[in-house]
């Protein structure tokens, strides 16, 4: 993959090994020769920020302090969420504005993209709407403050 970047077109973001992880892009997957807290921290810094300082703001958006969704870029509103801490290896981040529908149990949620591509990830179905809800919450302060700027 000619393109490092995290896009709109980005659905989620997986651990493969120490040094690489998986992109879903619309309904292809690439292979990126950075660990994933790397690329996510790549991707922050691109868009004029860190992984620190994205925590920092969404810690002061929401006052949480656990599996913060993160602003990964502000005018397209790129928001994504962890399913597990972000130490995990069986962390998985996901793209908030790519979710088409989902359904799930206690223990695998199943996610339908909007590219049409259905992905099982292990996260309840509970833990995955609080997601969900924290990141929506973040992303609707994001546009609420953009608002107030006009």
């Amino acid at each position: 993959m000619e393109n490092l970047e995290i896009s709109k077109k980005t659905c989620a973001l997986s651990f493969k090994d120490q040094n690489s992880c998986l992109l879903l892009e619309g309904n292809k997957e690439y292979n990126v020769n950075m660990s994933l807290q790397a690329y996510i921290n790549y991707n922050c810094e691109y868009y004029g920020s860190s992984f620190e300082g994205r925590i920092k703001g969404a810690k002061k958006s929401l006052g949480m302090k656990y599996k913060l969704p993160i602003v990964i870029e502000e005018s397209r509103e790129i928001v994504f969420f962890p399913t597990k801490s972000y130490n995990s290896e069986k962390c998985t981040w996901i793209s908030l504005n790519n979710i088409s529908k989902y359904e799930g149990n206690s223990k695998k949620t199943i996610i339908t993209f909007n590219s049409g591509i259905k992905k099982q990830y292990d996260i309840s179905i509970e833990s995955f709407e609080n997601q969900m809800l924290r990141a929506t919450k973040l992303l609707l302060t994001l546009k609420n403050r953009k608002l107030e700027l006009k």
